[in-house]
């Protein structure tokens, strides 16, 4: 399974998966967004049996990713949200329940917080904080726009430039947060913050995008692609010394890699009365299936003409 880095978490719930079904769940952990490029570059192709990711919209986004899920099942539901030092948030006369992403653009521009947040780029966190970020500074009231996004850019860069810690993945995040504790905030899930002791977490009141985690299944593997082969050409059959051996039809030497054969008239004429003589005695060689049973010769088999052998009917 192909899943979205925060969700290694969930090991122990995968293991009561396996002590209660016989079914092992093996997950690979990366940020949403580089696995939807693993995805797209048909890297992951019959590796995963099924995707977990925060979010399937960017698989939607893009039609050659977009058609290998064929179901999807929202599991659970976070939202992005922050995680403030309990002394920050006294510092700055927070309520956890009443800030604003406005709040939090302007205490940065004071210099009274630095936080950490995933890369926009690759992670589906990092991307809904932004849109989060963007939607609130330039006011919009609907569906992000180019507009809207280029009026808030210089309250952006502002925001951005409180950010001090960062990370490929929420999970990676929250880990490189353990091991240097050193800002004042989180940007992450909600399910994410909460794993981590003494941070308060806050979800800014004029908006945030959730998460819903669905748990997607690839199409089964098909079968493999069809091997192609080049016809090589065999050497000649020997001649045989014993008996003399008919030509083959005109459509197969046309195509032989070997040297024309003269033509045989089996002893007796058409109707093979007789069969030519040697220590191993061969039926009459007829070209076609009519002229076979026409004959009084006993036939009980057909021997595809050979380019080399010049084989046809025998008896």
């Amino acid at each position: 399974m192909l899943a979205s880095s925060e969700l290694s978490d969930m090991a122990p719930v995968l293991e009561q998966v396996r002590e209660r079904t016989g079914i092992t769940v093996r997950a690979t952990y990366m940020g949403t967004l580089d696995a939807v490029d693993l995805l797209a570059q048909d890297k992951a192709d019959q590796a995963y049996d099924a995707v977990w990711l925060a979010s399937n919209d960017y698989l939607r986004l893009r039609p050659e990713v977009r058609k290998k899920v064929v179901s999807e099942t929202p599991i659970m539901t976070s939202p992005v949200a922050i995680g403030v030092r309990p002394a920050t948030v006294r510092a700055l006369g927070w309520e956890s329940g009443d800030v604003t992403w406005s709040q939090v653009e302007q205490a940065v521009r004071d210099g009274e917080l630095t936080y950490g947040m995933t890369d926009p780029a690759r992670s589906n966190s990092g991307f809904s904080t932004l849109v989060s970020v963007a939607s609130a500074l330039s006011g919009a009231q609907s569906a992000l726009t180019d507009a809207d996004v280029r009026e808030a850019a210089p309250r952006l860069r502002e925001f951005f430039s409180g950010q001090e810690l960062t990370s490929g993945s929420s999970g990676w995040l929250a880990s490189a947060y353990t091991r240097r504790g050193t800002v004042d905030a989180l940007l992450n899930y909600e399910s994410v913050l909460k794993g981590i002791p003494d941070l308060t977490v806050i979800r800014p009141t004029d908006g945030v995008v959730t998460a819903d985690y669905p748990l997607s299944s690839s199409p089964p593997p098909g079968p493999p692609p069809a091997r192609t082969y080049a016809a090589s050409p065999r050497p000649c059959a020997p001649r045989r010394s014993s008996a003399p051996s008919p030509s083959a039809p005109s459509a197969a030497r046309s195509s032989s890699p070997c040297p024309p054969r003269p033509a045989w008239t089996p002893p007796g004429g058409a109707n093979c009365p007789s069969r030519p003589a040697g220590p191993s005695p061969r039926g009459c060689w007829t070209p076609t299936r009519t002229s076979c049973a026409a004959r009084r010769a006993r036939c009980t088999s057909w021997t595809p003409p050979d380019p080399c052998g010049a084989t046809g009917w025998t008896g």
